[in-house]
């Protein structure tokens, strides 16, 4: 019955994976960037960095106004003038209207509303770079996500391999038990041989199924979703590879850094304006009416143009301006020292990263020729025991060292291709 039903498993298994659609990794990566909710929040803030920069132009303009103010008052009024008339009345009934267009522009700030714009403007290279930092990653993880999946499918395969070997072994234990040329053991540990290596099926795809949720996750995909991957995992062992001096060009995390360490030079223009004297045009044109019903004047109005030059000269304010120079040269040591760490950071991962790629290499043409060997032991070992000229044991071993090949063949295969996709990452040559 346990053969019957992880007969029908496999079966089950097999008929869905055949009738699901390949994806290759161009497709998972192009949906990833279209539809990852990483990415399009950090595209959003790249529009809002760019409103405030183009906000910004509004320091070089003039600002006009309109100011309307209307107001009454009820007062009792008594009045005594030189001529020995007198006015005495109560409930005088005022009116005052007042509209008038005012405008203002300031000519010179201290330098302020230069470095304000500047400071705006390397915030939307600040928001694009992080956007493409953003993007940079996600292939990344898109790239190894999908290549972990390959992985595991080359697994399930050479699982299967096993299960097929240890099959043949119980069919030839089974009979050299019959003609009574070996002993029970040997066919009864066959059996057991046999179901280890389909219980390890049953788990490897559970991994295979749980590695696909991890990608539709990335694709911002339902959990439902079906597809099989490539049947091979490429690698470019000719990659070509920069110095580290390059870096500081290309790699994302080192570009951002850089941009708030210039950042943290324009706070400090901006702060230091208050030093400096600030010079504003005024004008306006207004009209100011006044009545009572009552009193020395019934009726009060003017209107016309005015206008100024004004020009404020700080002195003193307490110390708050010197305390804010203070901060802003403290915090621009912090995002010099900042640089420098990310700076040395990006430099060890590049070199480890480097070292890894070398090993990588060579592991990997290492267990290539390995399974070769491995193949060819397991070939001879068992047809040694189809003719009687071996033991259970010298074809179990064979069967275990070739499966054990297997794996650290595939498993080569995938930290070659991660390791190259962080030596991508780290160059910024995953997004150009």
């Amino acid at each position: 019955m346990l053969k019957k039903i992880i007969l029908l498993l496999l079966i089950a298994f097999a008929q869905n994976v055949f009738a699901q659609q390949t994806l290759s990794l161009q497709q998972a990566i192009e949906m990833v960037l279209k539809n990852n909710y990483d990415i399009s929040i950090a595209k959003n803030k790249i529009e809002v960095s760019q409103l405030n920069s183009d906000g910004s132009i509004s320091n070089f303009l003039p600002k006009a106004a309109i100011s309307i103010s209307k107001s009454g008052s009820i007062n009792s009024i008594e009045q005594k003038f030189l001529n020995n008339t007198e006015t005495k009345k109560n409930g005088v009934i005022g009116n005052n209207f007042n509209p008038s267009l005012v405008a203002s522009w300031t000519l010179f700030d201290g330098m302020k509303m230069f470095a304000t714009k500047h400071k705006l403007k390397n915030l939307v290279a600040i928001g694009e770079l992080n956007y493409k930092d953003t993007l940079q990653n996600c292939v990344a993880q898109t790239i190894v996500v999908y290549n972990d999946i390959i992985a595991a499918q080359m697994q399930l395969k050479a699982i299967h391999e096993a299960i097929n070997l240890a099959q043949e072994r119980v069919t030839i234990t089974e009979k050299q038990f019959l003609v009574g040329s070996s002993s029970k053991v040997d066919w009864l540990q066959a059996r057991v041989d046999l179901n280890e290596q389909k219980s390890i099926l049953l788990t490897q795809q559970n991994i295979y199924e749980q590695k696909k949720l991890e990608l539709n996750k990335l694709m911002s995909m339902p959990s439902d979703n079906l597809f099989t991957v490539t049947d091979s995992i490429s690698f470019n062992d000719k990659l070509s590879l920069m110095g580290e001096t390059e870096l500081d060009k290309s790699n994302f995390q080192l570009l951002i850094a850089n941009k708030i360490r210039e950042n943290s030079y324009f706070s400090k223009k901006e702060i230091f304006s208050s030093y400096l004297p600030q010079l504003t045009v005024n004008g306006a044109y207004g009209l100011s009416r006044s009545s009572n019903t009552a009193g020395f004047s019934l009726l009060n109005q003017t209107q016309g143009f005015s206008g100024g030059i004004s020009l404020y000269i700080p002195l003193f304010n307490g110390t708050q301006t010197n305390n804010q120079v203070k901060a802003a040269n403290i915090n621009a040591l912090n995002t010099e020292m900042q640089y420098k760490k990310i700076q040395l950071q990006t430099s060890i991962k590049y070199y480890k990263a480097k070292l890894d790629f070398k090993k990588a290499k060579e592991i990997l043409q290492l267990e290539s020729e390995n399974i070769q060997l491995a193949k060819e032991n397991l070939s001879i070992a068992t047809e040694r025991f189809r003719l009687g000229q071996s033991n259970a044991i010298e074809m179990r071993q064979a069967e275990s060292s070739y499966s054990n090949a297997m794996n650290r063949y595939v498993q080569a295969q995938f930290n070659a291709k991660s390791v190259e996709t962080e030596l991508l990452r780290l160059m910024g040559k995953l997004v150009e």
